[in-house]
């Protein structure tokens, strides 16, 4: 719904002060931060009309109001002003993650580099190709009748399955086959090595299937995801201090519900492979890929070129500072963007 220009102002300063404070915000506090020209009463009237309408609420009767998840939402979406990196923090990013030897410490680095400039975890997805293709086959002989088949995709990662076969293959007729087949393949993703399979002799047809399956696998791997910042993120007040009248209980909780979020790797990846195309995305509250993450909020971006990359973000409560999350995931998608082909 839409607000008058005032209940803005008011919405905004709420959400702002209790980012900045942690604590509920009063009508004082909005006419000191926000003078607007009108009455405490004004205030109180106008914030009352922003609680009917849901985007504030009273944790006690007789404190002032915290924003809700629509509060947020509608601060996010209409109100936030973020700005641009300034030029001594861009260089100290850059120089920090060229420091990394390798792809993962490169990842790992990145997600540091997010949780300590927005004290919340900070997650990236390690990128993956558009494309599964074949680079590298071997058939390997385990037992008579028994094959290992050992796919190597065009990004280095190896799948591998054993398969029983009808008749007995020679060590050496492996051999041969796999060089045959891996040099027919070669560049192939999943569909056109089926096609391959369709037109292959019914002796071989077996071990075709199967480098196709192993391909059609590599399709729906999961991305490999690194995070940091999980101690520094549960020492903010939200983990440290119970609300009016919360038992214990529902602040560790709170704890559980990130600490299972993140342990669960496949759900960060399916967060972020939902993910629409466009600019850095703030999702406030609900559900993420299966999980209740009610108090949470994540600010994600993708990174990478050419229909290829990965994804990265921060998590924090609800209670986040919106503005500088958004520059810094936007400015380490384009730094990311700029990297990728260096590891």
């Amino acid at each position: 719904m839409e607000l008058t220009e005032r209940q803005e102002r008011i919405l905004k300063t709420i959400v702002e002060e209790y980012i900045r404070t942690a604590r509920p915000v009063g009508s004082a506090a909005v006419l000191a931060a926000a003078p607007l020209g009108v009455s405490p009463a004004t205030i109180r009237n106008e914030m009352a009309a922003l609680a009917e309408l849901g985007y504030i609420q009273h944790l006690h009767t007789s404190g002032g109001r915290v924003p809700t998840n629509a509060g947020y939402r509608y601060y996010v979406e209409r109100l936030m002003v973020t700005g641009e990196m300034s030029p001594v923090e861009a260089m100290t990013i850059r120089r920090e993650l060229s420091e990394a030897a390798d792809l993962e410490d490169w990842l790992k680095l990145a997600a540091t580099v997010l949780a300590r400039r927005i004290h919340n975890v900070g997650l990236v997805a390690a990128p993956r190709p558009s494309l599964v293709q074949l680079r590298h086959l071997e058939l390997i002989e385990l037992q008579p009748s028994v094959v290992l088949v050992l796919v190597v995709l065009r990004d280095g990662t190896v799948l591998q399955e054993t398969m029983s076969l009808r008749e007995p293959w020679s060590s050496h007729d492996l051999k041969h086959l796999a060089e045959r087949l891996g040099n027919q393949c070669q560049g192939m993703d999943a569909r056109q090595v089926e096609t391959v399979a369709d037109r292959a002799v019914p002796a071989e047809r077996p071990i075709v299937e199967m480098v196709a399956r192993l391909l059609r696998r590599g399709e729906e791997r999961e991305a490999q995801v690194y995070h940091a910042g999980l101690g520094d993120m549960i020492r903010q007040p939200e983990f440290m201090e119970l609300r009016h009248g919360e038992p214990v209980s529902a602040m560790n909780e709170r704890i559980r519900q990130v600490v299972e979020f993140l342990d669960h790797a496949a759900a960060a990846a399916r967060l972020f492979a939902g993910l629409p195309p466009g600019d850095v995305h703030v999702v406030v509250g609900g559900d993420a890929a299966g999980h209740l993450m009610h108090d949470y909020s994540f600010v994600l971006g993708r990174y990478g070129t050419g229909g290829e990359g990965g994804f990265l973000g921060v998590i924090g409560p609800t209670r986040m500072a919106y503005p500088r999350a958004v520059t810094i995931v936007r400015y380490m998608t384009h730094l990311m963007s700029d990297l990728t082909h260096t590891y």
